[in-house]
């Protein structure tokens, strides 16, 4: 050990403080580069919550998307549900509109048939009054004669042709 004196001690007592101000700025360093590597960490920490924050979001924004195109789809399906129910509508409206048309062609058939069957029976009635018209006029035309020559008499075979052994039937 070295003997104090004349200012040895003050020069000690600098290196001392000396050391202490070096361990002191040692500490301080250290201090600094704690303090910048816990601002790295909390910057590391922020950068991590905004990425996640940021991949919440997106999640969320393709959450949306995802129940928006469902929807779109649901509507399409409705869309398309709706359709058919026209299609079928369309179709039993021209269902009954078919029916209507073959009651329609039935009735007019069976006008037609009534009509003919009548039209038939009128041109049966005129054509049966012509010929009894003409029967009643050719009859009212003909000569008037009891018995014509050749005609057959009341009581069988004429006169000339009477055989004297056949007796009349009586």
């Amino acid at each position: 050990m070295l003997p104090v004196g004349k200012g040895q001690a003050a020069a000690g007592l600098n290196a001392v403080f000396a050391g202490g101000a070096a361990g002191a700025a040692g500490a301080g360093g250290a201090a600094f580069f704690a303090a910048f590597f816990a601002a790295g960490f909390f910057a590391a920490g922020f950068f991590a919550a905004a990425f996640l924050g940021a991949a919440f979001f997106a999640a969320a924004f393709l959450g949306a998307a995802f129940f928006a195109a469902a929807f779109f789809a649901g509507a399409f399906f409705a869309a398309a549900f709706f359709a058919g129910a026209f299609f079928a509508a369309a179709f039993l409206a021209g269902a009954f509109l078919a029916a209507a048309f073959f009651t329609g062609a039935f009735f007019a058939a069976a006008f037609l048939a009534g009509a003919a069957f009548f039209a038939g029976a009128f041109f049966a009635a005129a054509f049966f009054a012509v010929a009894i018209t003409i029967s009643l006029i050719k009859l009212r035309n003909t000569p008037r004669r009891s018995i014509r020559r050749g005609d057959s008499l009341p009581d069988g075979l004429p006169m000339r042709l009477r055989s004297s052994a056949v007796a009349p039937v009586q």
